[in-house]
């Protein structure tokens, strides 16, 4: 049973969800065959006599006049009639009281209709005047069609009196029943929206659950009707479906949500269809169809138990398969809905974060790899605001197709304008007989045929006759037999694309959740995951460093030449490097080789990079090798062949890539040059690591000349709750008691409730240096840059080159004929350097073209005017890139506990080192005690450029002694300089460690909200340090706490062996407090201060 009822669920939502166009359309496609099915019995029969004709019969023997009912009648009376006569009623609409007249017209005071039009023939549209005019010059022109736009004075008009129709003979209680159940399903619809928001989607899911039931219901009417012949009648359904609704609603489809979204948000490496099939199967499977089973029971049970009440007892039956239907629907057509979704904002996003890397400078190549594999499912589903003009028009476009395609509304009865009006009686006007005794005596047949309407011509009716007219023109070319055959195969084509970009798009996303996974160490690489014959024969020989190699001499060394290469072509195999081959290669040691069980196809085929001995490599000449160079084929020569291709000189060390087309060998063979030119044996072992390294992401993006990379320790520190959020910080340091003594200040802020922050400004700056031929020229410029007119000339200017960039403002100053401008800029989630000096470059250019500056002559792009790495007073007091504020409130209590210190000695300290010491030192922005300390850790950590630690740093550090006795904290950083796309988060372990605070890339819908986020947290981690330090320099614990985690003591037996310790604690920080130093406090204090420390 368990089978059935999770497994089936979730195999088919693994199914819709792989396929989701196809189901959708599948799904709807069928959704109009139901619709159509049903739609005869339930609205044609309703109007099927609206527009037909209405016919008399009067025997010349009498004066009576009998309605014709059957069409056998009519037929008998066509054959014995002397007189066949048509009359046409007519109706003039508009505002005037005076209506026009024509020859023929009968006037009549009917408030139905104005006059009549006898004939002996059948009168069509053409044989009417199209426009007649009355006596004040006012034109009527005659409808064609039965749609119209504007007088919605009329439209409520109807709907007023149907509904008053629908309550006459009702009993109040049940007007007042039927009301609130009305009410009740609206409210339904709003919750659902509301729910939807809650948990992440404004718009689309909402509206995805509403359809699935829509087609649910049509599906289940259509069941009902056609298969079990039970016919539900339309008043049944007017008032039982409020009820249904508000009953059931869609607590089902939110339950169905919920964990979706959950578990696309924290597993965004797994593919969707397994991810929504996991979700059916554990968690929503069991329980919907339990509760919908359920309540369709009961339905079922009721109708076996009123089967007198023939409505009543339908409708239970349609409501019972109405949950059937829409339980299957959830599982299916929903499902395809959250799997299209959620594919589509995948390949959004990655198209989104590609174009802000290249406009941050980054290659295309490294941008379209972090793209493929940054994409983070957090705010999937999110409102984006690109497409609410889509919205819109998908909204105004199905609106007019009902004004003026398909003759329907939901507000008025359109068709009472065409109807005659005499169906409700058989008498017949005055005039009519009036006219008809005029005529020969005999039997008259009187045909009395639609109502047709002439409506005052105005500007609104002018516009809508042009906007009929164009849809008609459209209906009737679609109607054509030819035209609609082609159409349908335009669509069919048209989903055909669709269907498979999609798949593409599909595909491509799951290479790269398979890659995410570990599947593929080099994503750039793996295609080539088999050699053929010449490319294994050359990789079996590729050269490694040298061993023991210190000059070019010794390379040049005669080698012996390998064994006769077999002819036999050479299979597809795994290379397995040995531990003899490896320290005898590699000059590794035992302990150095770890096995790697989850090895891979691709590990295999990058094997040839390995540091093996050159001993018995076969080495091509020099000139034979500049001839391949020469040919672009370097790639296809072996490590010792390159080798001397870069010693020679023939080949630079920084074109390895482009000429190797491989990053990783580009790094062994470089390795190995540098070892020769600067006689350094070590960079033959792996002292400096270079394997296992996305060499792809770094090439073009964060560095040149690669030879390895070095790896810093990682800590974290916190958790430390940031308004009202919780954060571990990650701290890449080489210094001891950094990330203990920042738990610490975590903990004691978290004991006062964490920290609050404010950002007071966002902008990048750029300030390059311009000349002018003299200084009133640079002073023209001046005065016109800091004009409205200039300002806003500038900001279109440098506004056309981004996407993301925004100029704020512009602030000039002027050195003699030197001109200094100062752009601030917001750039999104990018720390913007280069994004803002394209846009610099560019309004510069303008302002020598367009602008009138033509004498202008730029010197720098960068005049030391931004201040960039540099320390500046512009950018404490102007700010740079985030400016933050961060407070905390630490109780007295927990300073003594946790911090071992007191307030006041707090406060005296930070006074006196902080602000008066600085002051002293003329410092610039350093009035703290080391935020430049756990700031730069942080930017390492995260891939931040570290340079801008520099004026990053800028901070104020203040305390205050609140009324109550506790401490006031707070940091004042106004140039924080981070980002969170660009530089050097393109990496995957600073990404992860961007990942691990949940702000890596971009933000899904408001730019630049991870950047800042980002700022608060550094300004917090900064906070959080600064109280630490603050509080051990009170204590005097500093010096301890340095000897106690940072000397090394000695391994037994003498052996110089560094001591693993155990997680520092706050309590080992700092020894407890007292109220008095005592004389050994002082003693220790004395012995610190022989010892050079860093404060």
């Amino acid at each position: 049973m368990a089978y059935i009822f999770s497994d089936i669920p979730a195999n088919m939502a693994r199914f819709c969800a792989n396929k989701p166009i196809h189901f959708i359309v599948s799904t709807v496609l069928f959704a109009c065959v139901a619709y159509l099915a049903i739609i005869d019995q339930y609205i044609e029969t309703e109007y099927s006599n609206s527009l037909q004709s209405i016919n008399f019969y009067k025997n010349s023997s009498s004066d009576d006049w009998n309605l014709v009912s059957s069409s056998s009648d009519l037929e008998n009376y066509t054959n014995n009639v002397v007189n066949h006569l048509y009359v046409t009623p007519l109706k003039f609409k508009g505002k005037t009281d005076s209506l026009p007249s024509f020859q023929g017209l009968l006037k009549s005071n009917n408030e139905d209709h104005d006059g009549y039009v006898l004939t002996d023939y059948l009168l069509s549209s053409s044989d009417l005047p199209s426009v007649l005019e009355n006596e004040n010059g006012d034109l009527f022109k005659l409808r064609s069609t039965n749609n119209k736009i504007g007088k919605y004075f009329g439209y409520f008009k109807t709907l007023s009196k149907r509904f008053l129709n629908l309550i006459k003979g009702a009993e109040p209680f049940d007007i007042i029943l039927v009301a609130i159940a009305y009410l009740a399903m609206w409210f339904t619809f709003f919750q659902l929206f509301y729910e939807m928001k809650k948990i992440g989607s404004n718009f689309w899911l909402a509206f995805g659950s509403l359809l699935s039931s829509c087609f649910a219901f049509l599906f289940a009417l259509a069941a009902t009707t056609e298969i079990l012949k039970i016919k539900v009648p339309l008043v049944s359904l007017s008032e039982g479906l409020p009820f249904l609704v508000a009953t059931i609603g869609f607590k089902h489809k939110l339950a169905f949500t919920a964990p979706v979204l959950d578990a696309l948000n924290s597993n965004s490496k797994k593919d969707i269809s397994d991810i929504i099939a996991d979700v059916v199967k554990s968690k929503t499977a069991i329980p919907l169809i339990r509760d919908q089973l359920i309540i369709s029971a009961s339905f079922l049970i009721c109708s076996f138990l009123i089967k007198n009440f023939y409505g009543l007892r339908n409708f239970c039956i349609l409501s019972a398969i109405i949950l059937a239907v829409d339980l299957l629907f959830t599982f299916t057509f929903y499902a395809a809905i959250l799997s299209l979704k959620a594919q589509i904002f995948k390949v959004h996003r990655e198209i989104e974060l590609r174009q802000a890397l290249e406009e941050d400078g980054i290659s295309y190549n490294v941008a379209q790899d972090v793209a493929q594999h940054s994409i983070n499912s957090k705010g999937i589903f999110k409102h984006n605001r690109s497409i609410v003009g889509f919205k819109i028009v998908m909204l105004v476009g199905f609106l007019g197709l009902h004004f003026f395609a398909l003759g329907t509304s939901w507000l008025y009865d359109d068709s009472a304008d065409f109807t005659s009006n005499l169906t409700d009686s058989p008498n017949i006007s005055n005039v009519i007989i009036d006219s008809i005794k005029n005529l020969p005596s005999g039997n008259v047949l009187l045909t009395l045929l639609p109502l047709k309407v002439y409506r005052q011509a105005t500007t609104l009716s002018e516009i809508e006759h042009y906007i009929v007219t164009i849809f008609s023109k459209l209906s009737t070319a679609i109607s054509d037999p030819l035209i609609s055959k082609f159409l349908f195969m335009i669509a069919g084509i048209s989903v055909a694309i669709n269907i498979y970009l999609l798949n593409v798009a599909r595909f491509h996303l799951h290479s790269i959740t398979r890659s995410k996974t570990g599947v593929s160490s080099f994503p750039s690489s793996s295609a080539n995951t088999t050699t053929t014959a010449n490319t294994a024969a050359s990789s079996a020989s590729i050269a490694s460093p040298i061993e023991g190699a210190t000059s070019v001499e010794k390379k040049k060394r005669t080698r012996r030449r390998s064994k006769k290469k077999s002819d036999k072509p050479v299979e597809q195999t795994t290379v397995v490097t040995t531990a003899a081959s490896l320290l005898h290669g590699d000059n590794v040691k035992v302990g150095q080789i770890i096995e790697d069980t989850n090895s891979t196809a691709e590990d295999s085929s990058n094997e040839f990079t390995e540091l093996t001995t050159t001993d018995e490599l076969s080495k091509r000449s020099l000139d034979e090798l500049v001839d391949i160079l020469k040919a672009g084929n370097v790639k296809e020569c072996n490590n010792a062949e390159v080798l001397e291709l870069v010693v020679e000189g023939k080949l630079p060390l920084y074109a390895l890539e482009k000429q190797l087309n491989d990053k990783l060998r580009a790094v062994v063979v470089r390795r190995q040059a540098i070892a020769t030119f600067a006689d350094a044996p070590v960079l033959l072992t792996e002292k400096l690591p270079y394997k296992g390294y996305d060499y792809d992401r770094v090439f073009g993006a964060c560095c040149e000349n690669v030879i390895g990379y070095i790896p810093i320790p990682l800590g974290v520190a916190g958790p430390i709750i940031i308004d009202g959020k919780a954060y571990h910080i990650p701290v890449a340091t080489t210094e001891g008691c950094l990330v203990a003594s920042t738990m610490r200040g975590c903990k004691a802020i978290n004991l006062g409730g964490g920290v609050q922050t404010v950002l007071t400004a966002d902008g990048m700056t750029r300030g390059p240096c311009v000349q002018f031929p003299d200084l009133i020229r640079a002073g023209k410029a001046k005065t016109w840059l800091d004009s409205e007119e200039g300002q806003k000339k500038m900001k279109a200017a440098f506004n056309s080159t981004s996407r993301f960039a925004r100029l704020q403002h512009i602030k000039t100053a002027i050195a003699g004929d030197l001109l200094y401008i100062r752009f601030k800029t917001t750039t999104g989630d990018a720390m913007g350097m280069n994004m803002i000096s394209k846009g610099v470059e560019h309004s510069l250019q303008c302002m020598v073209e367009d602008f009138g500056f033509e004498d202008m002559i730029v010197i720098s792009l960068s005049g030391n005017y931004c201040t960039d790495k540099k320390a500046a007073a512009i950018n404490w007091i102007e700010g740079r890139g985030k400016s933050i504020v961060a407070s905390a409130d630490i109780p007295a209590e927990t300073v003594q506990k946790v911090l071992k210190s007191d307030v006041d000695a707090l406060v005296d300290l930070n006074i006196s080192k902080n602000l008066i010491g600085s002051a002293l030192a003329g410092a610039v922005g350093g009035f703290n005690a080391h935020a430049a300390n756990l700031l730069t850790a942080v930017f390492i950590a995260t891939g931040q450029d570290p340079a801008q630690n520099v004026e990053s740093s800028n901070c104020m550090t203040l305390m205050k002694k609140l009324p109550n006795g506790d401490l006031r904290i707070s940091v004042s950083m106004p140039s924080i300089e981070v980002g969170t796309i660009g530089g050097g988060t393109v990496l995957d372990p600073q990404g992860a460690m961007l990942e691990l605070l949940g702000i890596r890339g971009p933000h899904p819908t408001v730019p630049g909200s991870n950047a800042r986020q980002l700022a608060k947290i550094v300004a917090s981690a900064v906070l959080a340090s600064e109280l630490s330090l603050c509080s051990a320099l009170a204590a005097g614990h500093l010096v301890q706490s340095h000897m106690q985690h940072n000397r090394k003591a000695p391994a037994p037996g003498g052996a110089a062996a560094t001591v693993a310790t155990a997680a520092v604690t706050a309590t080992h920080i700092s020894a407890p407090i007292t109220e008095k130093r005592t004389v050994n406090d002082v003693e220790r204090l004395k012995e610190g201060s022989k010892i050079c420390i860093r404060s």
